[in-house]
């Protein structure tokens, strides 16, 4: 006898190459972070800190964030940027306790990276999850807290379909890690076999997904290629658009 399934409640996303295209970035990760850094530069000097000139903090802060996701990548465990500013202030013997760090990441003005664009199905597939009222959820492997990236996610304007999201730096832990897949469903207040997680990244998104019992879509747009090295998912789709019928079968056999 066939063993009968809960319906799927949710879909969750990663957010780069998921929801939104990086084929083709027209600004460097240098070029991008550097008048945001320098705008950290200004606010401190201007408070009355004395800093190294604005090219060697760049490159202070720059090895620091470097030097976290290098570690991160072997633990799992990522600090949130907040604490890699702290860790660099008070390497430059500023009293941190005396600064307020969340003025200062303010400060840093995170936006949408010039030229990395919503794919162009990713509003009219959030519009029908919508309109079939699935949970809409998010995680993304970031360093920066989500009240951070939220301005990008209103930018690209898909932040309204978003129930929940989340970042790394808001659980302590980078996907793969069972805890940011844990926190999302506890979250959206839902099971992991009710539950769709799509991403790009197999060894990332793929392999946590599976490992705690989601229901896996791999993102693989044509400007990828990925190695599966080993990691096998439920689905593989090139495209938004192709989750929508994946999600006609998954109801048709749970009806």
């Amino acid at each position: 006898m066939a063993v009968s399934l809960p319906p799927v409640e949710a879909i969750v996303f990663d957010l780069d190459d998921t929801l939104i295209d990086w084929a083709q970035p027209t600004v460097t990760r240098e070029d991008f972070y550097w008048p945001r850094i320098a705008a950290i530069h200004s606010h401190i000097t201007i408070s009355g800190y004395t800093l190294p000139p604005v090219d060697q903090f760049f490159q202070i802060v720059d090895k620091a964030i470097v030097a976290a996701w290098t570690e991160a990548k072997k633990t799992w465990k990522i600090p949130s940027f907040g604490d890699i500013l702290c860790l660099v202030f008070t390497g430059l013997d500023i009293d941190v306790s005396r600064l307020d760090i969340n003025e200062i990441m303010l400060v840093f003005d995170w936006q949408p990276r010039p030229g990395v664009v919503l794919f162009p199905d990713t509003i009219p597939v959030l519009d029908e999850l919508r309109r079939r009222d699935y949970k809409i959820g998010m995680v993304t492997n970031s360093f920066l807290p989500m009240w951070i990236r939220d301005a990008e996610l209103q930018a690209y304007g898909i932040l309204q379909y978003l129930d929940v999201r989340i970042s790394a730096a808001d659980v302590g832990y980078l996907k793969p890690h069972p805890q940011i897949y844990q926190k999302m469903l506890d979250m959206l207040q839902t099971e992991p076999k009710q539950t769709v997680f799509v991403g790009d990244r197999p060894e990332n998104d793929i392999a946590g997904a599976n490992n705690i019992g989601l229901i896996s879509v791999l993102m693989d747009p044509p400007h990828l290629d990925r190695d599966l090295n080993g990691v096998v998912p439920d689905y593989t789709i090139s495209s938004l658009s192709e989750l929508l019928p994946i999600l006609d079968g998954l109801e048709a056999n749970r009806s």
